[in-house]
């Protein structure tokens, strides 16, 4: 069929209606960060992650290879040195073995190295403070390093450990006494390190610059930083924490756009030397949440979470969850909108395509007419019978496509249905996670400080009572057991019912009036959760793996299904069969 005979009228609003379908998807897709090739720059970055963390275990093999064929205890010593500082701020728990490696080998040779066995000790110290350990870092510094002298690069060590403890509990100070008194030791070890290292070097003017901006001097601060940036790309690895602290800045002065420009610059250096314990690229990812840009907060904000959790900067993860599922919400609201977007233009393009169909048959019809008109009107009737059996096949498509068009649309409000809930179950038990992790750390605190006040009166007898007492750590087991019950069964508020269906009436579990689940149950429920290993259960449950073993076997004997006892277990959430909402 010929478009010569479409009408300029008819082309033209067709082509109204086309530029209009593609200038939706255009604002649609359209960047909003006036930052975008910067931005581009470190997708650009993360997108070659995998090549520069390889690069850095290449490395690190090299220097493996090195430890394992020296003999020599001072050569393996200073290899395990490199070893801890390339995975410092790569996987933090292998650091803290090469730094135990590194005491082990200097007590073999502390006569004639005695600053090793005391580097060694620093290092583990910079660990402990890492880690949140700071009971442990602050006990290792008192002991060994309290009012002793020490070379200045172990002082260099020294301060900047006992720096990182102090910022960690002045995270965690709740009294603004403490803040302060925490606040006032770190200004003093940071005199003290500024004292002791070379004033031309990047470190010194960073220290100069956090100490100016404590003292609420912005701009001079800023002007200092300034000289360790012009020295700088982002192939040194210093360019992360001069650029991070630079952003710091911004923000305290309220200029976003510079604050995100310099994270920008943080996140790339960052991931150019394979770091996975950083800060910028979710502080980033907020920015970027606040400014709209959904897709790319949410893409950063994955991946900051991963490299913490594989970095194990656990103090980072706490900070990262806070603020994911605001982003996550907005990112899958954005999905659900792009969904309806399309579903709208797909809706518009089958009514066009209808009406160039009609339009098409419109102009058949006039051209054979005229036709006729020269001859052939005697064929009039069988075109006319031919055509109307055209629209009513067109008419029957037509329906066909209403109808798929309608089930899709249910299918959407489904699933957009399902989702929400998700979420709010999400939030649900991600908000009682946090109030459990965070009740611990207060009863780990309380507890700590009676052991502290029983030492400070002296009373070690009491202190040696209480710490070969096992009442403590049992009371805490059975308030775990009891919140595991409590979510576990608002989770799956039929497990008991439809577990004790497996069994003859005789054999079927009986709860007690102040139970929620029984030991053999609470071993199924973990079972059901996809926890099938004996050891991970019988150390869940604190009671040995034999008594695992005996549960397991036991039950499964006793069951109507002795050889699929536990995979029926496992199905039931497949089949939809323990009346939990499915996730």
């Amino acid at each position: 069929m010929s478009v010569n005979y479409i009408s300029n009228k008819n082309r033209t609003l067709f082509g109204v209606v086309v530029s209009t379908i593609i200038l939706i998807f255009a604002s649609q897709c359209s960047p909003t960060d006036s930052s975008s090739k910067s931005l581009d720059t470190l997708k650009q970055a993360i997108g070659d992650r995998e090549y520069y963390l390889d690069r850095k275990l290449n490395q690190i093999d090299s220097v493996r290879k090195e430890l394992q064929s020296s003999t020599e205890a001072v050569e393996q010593f200073d290899a395990c040195r490199t070893l801890y500082h390339m995975y410092y701020d790569l996987q933090i728990d292998t650091a803290l073995e090469y730094a135990e490696h590194m005491r082990s080998l200097s007590e073999r040779i502390l006569k004639s190295h005695p600053a090793y066995l005391k580097e060694s000790l620093l290092l583990t110290a910079r660990v402990y403070a890492y880690t949140g350990m700071y009971k442990e870092c602050a006990e290792l510094l008192e002991e060994h390093f309290f009012k002793k002298e020490l070379s200045e690069d172990l002082k260099r060590l020294y301060f900047v450990a006992q720096m990182e403890l102090y910022k960690g509990l002045a995270d965690q100070a709740i009294s603004e006494r403490e803040l302060k008194a925490y606040e006032n030791i770190i200004e003093a070890s940071r005199d003290s390190l500024m004292a002791i290292i070379p004033k031309n070097s990047v470190w010194y003017l960073i220290h100069l610059s956090n100490k100016i901006k404590v003292e609420g001097d912005y701009n001079q601060a800023m002007e200092i930083l300034y000289k360790a940036y012009h020295q700088l790309t982002t192939e040194d690895r210093d360019m992360a924490h001069v650029a991070f602290y630079m952003s710091d800045l911004y923000r305290l002065k309220g200029n976003v756009e510079k604050e995100r420009q310099y994270l920008v610059i943080s996140s790339i250096t960052d991931v150019k030397h394979a770091v996975k314990e950083y800060v910028s690229l979710w502080k980033l990812a907020e920015i970027l949440y606040n400014e709209g840009n959904i897709e790319v907060a949410y893409k950063f904000i994955e991946i900051s979470l991963q490299d913490a959790i594989y970095s194990g900067a656990y103090r980072w993860t706490q900070y990262i969850i806070k603020i994911m599922p605001s982003i996550y919400a907005s990112y899958n609201a954005k999905i659900l909108q792009q969904k309806n977007t399309i579903s709208s233009a797909f809706f518009v393009i089958v009514c066009l395509l209808g009406c160039s169909v009609f339009l098409s048959i419109y102009i058949v019809r006039q051209y054979r007419k005229l036709d006729r008109a020269k001859g052939q009107l005697s064929r009039m009737n069988d075109d006319l019978m031919e055509m109307n059996e055209e629209l009513n096949a067109l008419s029957d498509k037509l329906h066909l496509t209403n109808t798929e068009l309608e089930t899709t649309n249910n299918q959407l409000r489904f699933v957009n249905s399902e989702l929400v809930s998700t979420n709010i179950l999400k939030e649900t038990y991600l908000s009682k996670f946090i109030d459990l992790c965070s009740d611990y750390i207060d009863k780990l605190d309380e507890y700590r400080g009676s052991l502290k006040r029983l030492l400070k009166g002296g009373k070690l007898d009491k202190i040696e009572k209480e710490l070969q007492s096992t009442k403590y750590i049992e009371n805490e087991h059975k308030v775990f057991l009891a919140n595991f019950d409590e979510t576990f069964l608002n989770l799956y508020p039929n497990f008991v019912s439809e577990f004790n269906g497996l069994f003859a009436e005789e054999d079927q579990q009986k709860i007690k009036q102040n139970e929620l689940l029984t030991t053999e149950l609470r071993v199924f429920a973990l079972i059901r959760l996809g926890i099938t290993d004996s050891y991970k259960i019988a150390k869940f449950l604190r009671c040995s793996i034999t008594t695992i073993y005996t549960y397991r076997s036991k039950m499964k004997n006793k069951s109507n299904y002795p050889h699929s006892f536990e995979e029926r277990i496992k199905e039931y959430r497949k089949h939809k069969q323990w009346g939990a909402s499915t996730l």
